[in-house]
């Protein structure tokens, strides 16, 4: 894949994924955007305390989906073997 040209806080990189184009422009600026706002909301202005900051932003979000996810997974299994005892009871009774 060629590289895709990205800038994140006025920097250019370009970056290279097997993700495609549009994603890795997506992934770019969201991370330029939760930069941008760590260092708009903190006394800090450099930018490796912004990008430490961001980076754990970004990973509670994602361990919070992933707990969201698990969630919903375990919610999906106990109503499948309710309706597959459903469907067995139906079965058993006709």
């Amino acid at each position: 894949m060629a590289g895709v040209k990205v800038e994140i806080l006025g920097s250019e990189y370009v970056l290279r994924s097997d993700r495609g184009e549009a994603q890795v422009r997506r992934v770019a600026g969201y991370l330029d955007d939760r930069l941008s706002e760590v260092l708009s909301s903190t006394t800090t202005s450099s930018t490796l305390a912004a990008t430490v900051l961001a980076a754990l932003n970004i990973t509670s979000e994602l361990l919070s989906l992933k707990d969201e996810r698990e969630s919903l997974l375990r919610e999906i299994e106990v109503r499948a073997e309710r309706l597959a005892q459903r469907i067995d009871q139906a079965v058993k009774a006709s």
